[in-house]
């Protein structure tokens, strides 16, 4: 973190070198340890007077180069600093290093091309930098920025005067702004801390975009003799929070240097007038406090400050209410503050904070730019540009979120005065549009998407580029369609609606599309919890298909359906009794299909009933039909050998009790004499008839029933004795295991 106070005394050290630095030179010897010994006690400038002789009696010494480099790069002389790294990149003697120092100062000199170049080959050498990639990413947002223009309008007020007018704000429906325009002081604002004209606070009424020549002093409680601005108003407009001079109540407060700092104060206003000024609890004489931003809840104040611990000169901070007075301010951190100065916050009602910086990579000078916070605390951060921002410095920063109008201050040329204010309006924004693949979600280049009305009538087509993308120009608050084509995928429409609410003018949509085949996604679920079985097993034991075409996505089977083709899976799993389905891919369509097959789970007391296992009318032999179903259930039994089962047969209620009771012990025996014959020991096996006595439905004695309603009360239903279970058993072919 950068201190204050070093940059107050740094330029006393630097008068003082330069008045001994040639009583150095010429009364010792100019020898390299002399300068060596400068540069490692810091004293890079006294260094840098010894080198520059050195490298002028001996220019092709490359350290001299390389030292006279580093020099000025930590002086912060970038021109000069340029100058010796052009040559110094060019020697074998290089370090890694020096080729992103030198990116970083041909981007300071706006030479934007030629330091994404030097940082390319940087990250060659070394590809594992992410501050570099990340600046690079910087560069490659910064070349696009001058590049496109935004479609928005901009205006210069018509009251703009060659005096400083800036930073326009909302009140009710008016704005109020700062301007020295009644201001006898002719010194130029440099949007420094210290020694700025005296501004004063102005209305202009009625609702008006534009201010006037004519627009009214703000108020005679709040204006001084020193200056007042940037404001900012609680959401009821009764509160307001205003920069000014360190003047209060008649007394100017200066540091023990004699600066006189900005503090922030709040007032209220009573009546017809503001009263109660009053400041806020964490100005200081010792520092600046200024430009405040309160938060749509007015619970977060957003303000300015050079206090000691920042990163840069003028770094944003924060404080919280605490429901009786504002907290101790928290700097915003190294992902939004820089070396350089953020200045002007706002936040809009959707909690987007906007500032003005020439510490980001920018256009030049202050530009404005949008942070939105993210969930680990850090901000990802927009440049706004042009026409916004321009080469000069562009700052004050408001808008109204519902209708993408606002204000920015900029002393950009063209304008009336050094400082101008200007109006704006989002006529467009960019619509970012990217097309991806259903199933693995890859970007889809050359997809055909078009911009259509909410009628269906298309309004402009793109090809998207090789990262899926196409963009567009749409209107805020409108309704639109998407569709996407590519010749091996199936079209897909999509309606969204373009919002008033946006991060950096430009809203993001993604399209997905499926693929041009049909293709079958498989999940083996247990049957009572709806949960994936991870460790299933599905059998492909008919139908033809391409192994190759086979993925797995955490238990989840997928596969390319050949047409024409019947199907069958087979599905097993430790502690499940194993099911089949069946899929056809006859006549199917260009798409994703799917299929849950269903397992249960075996445990003490597991009833299942053997469906189509069907007995003629009082009759207990096991017919065809029936030793199909009872087959299924021997290769349970075999693939279980430790599991015992009751068979458990019931009747219809016709003919007597007694006599359905027999019946249905006939039919148990019945079904376990077939299991014995296969194999499986009828110690395992255990017979029980229960007639009549456990009806299903309404079908008692005497009750009027059809044929269908009596069948379904004529059922084997087997039940789990002994859950001690085995691995099932394994071989089959065309086994696909998750």
């Amino acid at each position: 973190m950068k201190s204050i106070r070093i940059k107050i005394i740094l330029p006393v050290m630097l008068i003082l070198a330069t008045l001994i630095l040639p009583e150095i030179a010429f009364s010792q010897p100019i020898t390299e340890r002399k300068a060596d010994e400068f540069y490692s006690d810091f004293a890079y400038s006294k260094a840098a007077e010894i080198y520059e002789i050195l490298h002028r009696d001996n220019p092709g010494n490359a350290r001299y180069i390389q030292q006279l480099a580093y020099c000025y790069y930590k002086m912060v002389d970038y021109k000069r600093a340029l100058n010796y790294y052009s040559l110094l990149v060019q020697l074998p003697e290089h370090q890694p290093q020096d080729y992103y120092d030198y990116a970083q100062l041909l981007r300071i000199d706006g030479r934007i091309e030629e330091s994404k170049t030097w940082l390319e080959k940087y990250i060659v050498v070394l590809p594992g930098d992410q501050r570099a990639m990340k600046q690079l990413e910087s560069i490659n947002q910064l070349i696009s920025l001058k590049s496109k223009i935004q479609n928005i309008t901009v205006n210069n007020f018509e009251g703009n005067t060659r005096f400083v007018d800036m930073c326009p704000t909302f009140y009710k429906d008016c704005i109020v702004y700062s301007s020295s325009k009644d201001s006898f002081s002719m010194v130029r604002n440099k949007f420094e801390w210290n020694d700025q004209p005296f501004l004063d606070l102005y209305i202009s009424g009625n609702g008006a975009d534009q201010a006037r020549k004519d627009d009214a002093k703000f108020s005679s409680a709040l204006n001084s003799r020193f200056h007042e601005g940037p404001v900012c108003f609680t959401t009821d407009y009764n509160t307001i929070y205003f920069t000014r001079n360190n003047f209060l109540n008649g007394k100017i407060s200066r540091t023990p240097e004699g600066v006189n700092n900005l503090k922030i104060f709040i007032a209220d206003f009573v009546g017809k007038e503001w009263k109660n000024v009053r400041e806020l609890p964490f100005n200081s004489d010792l520092y600046s406090v200024g430009h405040p931003a309160l938060s749509p809840d007015n619970k977060t104040l957003y303000f300015v400050s050079d206090m000691l611990g920042g990163y840069g000169e003028t770094d944003l901070y924060k404080s919280e209410w605490t429901g009786t007075k504002w907290g101790k301010p928290l700097n915003l951190g190294e992902s939004i503050n820089t070396k350089g100065k953020e200045m002007f916050p706002f936040v809009d009602k959707n909690g987007i904070l906007y500032f003005a910086s020439n510490g980001q990579p920018g256009m030049g000078g202050l530009d404005i730019f949008a942070a939105k916070q993210e969930e680990n605390g850090n901000y990802l951060i927009v440049n706004l540009g042009a026409p916004l921002n321009s080469d000069h410095d562009d700052f004050g920063f408001v808008m109204n979120t519902d209708s993408l109008k606002g204000f920015f201050t900029s002393n950009r040329p063209g304008g009336k005065g050094n400082d101008d204010n200007y109006s704006f309006k989002v006529n467009k924004i960019d619509l970012n549009v990217v097309s991806y693949d259903l199933h693995n979600k890859e970007i889809m280049p050359g997809t055909k998407i078009a911009l259509m009305g909410e009628d269906g009538k298309v309004i402009e087509s793109k090809v998207s580029d090789a990262k899926g993308t196409a963009d567009f120009s749409v209107k805020p608050g409108m309704n639109y369609k998407i569709k996407a084509e590519n010749t091996t995928y199936v079209a897909e429409t999509k309606a969204i609606k373009i919002q008033n609410s946006l991060f950096d003018f430009r809203q993001h949509e993604d399209i997905y599309l499926k693929r041009g085949e049909p293709y079958l996604t498989i999940e083996v679920i247990d049957k009572e919890s709806g949960l994936i079985i991870p460790n299933a097993i599905v059998d492909i034991s008919e139908g033809k298909y391409n192994q190759d075409e086979l993925e797995d996505n955490k238990g989840v089977l997928r596969m390319k359906l050949l047409p024409g083709m019947n199907y069958k899976f087979y599905a097993t799993s430790e502690e499940y009794f194993d099911n089949t389905v069946t899929f056809s891919s006859i006549n199917k369509e260009p798409g994703e299909y799917s299929i849950t097959i269903e397992l249960e789970k075996i445990a003490a007391g597991k009833q299942f009933v053997l469906d189509d296992l069907f007995y003629d009318l009082n009759k207990y032999n096991i017919r065809p039909d029936a030793a199909l179903v009872l087959d299924k259930l021997v290769k349970i039994l075999v693939d279980n050998p430790e599991v015992r089962i009751e068979i458990g047969s019931h009747t219809d209620s016709r003919g007597t009790a007694q006599s359905n009771m027999i019946l249905s012990q006939n039919r148990s025996e019945s079904v376990l004499a077939y299991l014995v014959s296969k194999g499986i020991a009828a110690n395992r096996l255990v017979p029980k008839g229960y007639g009549e006595t456990q009806l299903i439905n309404k079908c008692a004695d005497g009750v009027d029933c059809p044929e269908i309603d009596h069948q379904a009360n004529r059922r084997t239903v087997i039940e789990i004795l002994n859950p001690n279970i085995r691995k099932v058993k394994r071989g089959a072919k065309n086994v696909y295991y998750f």
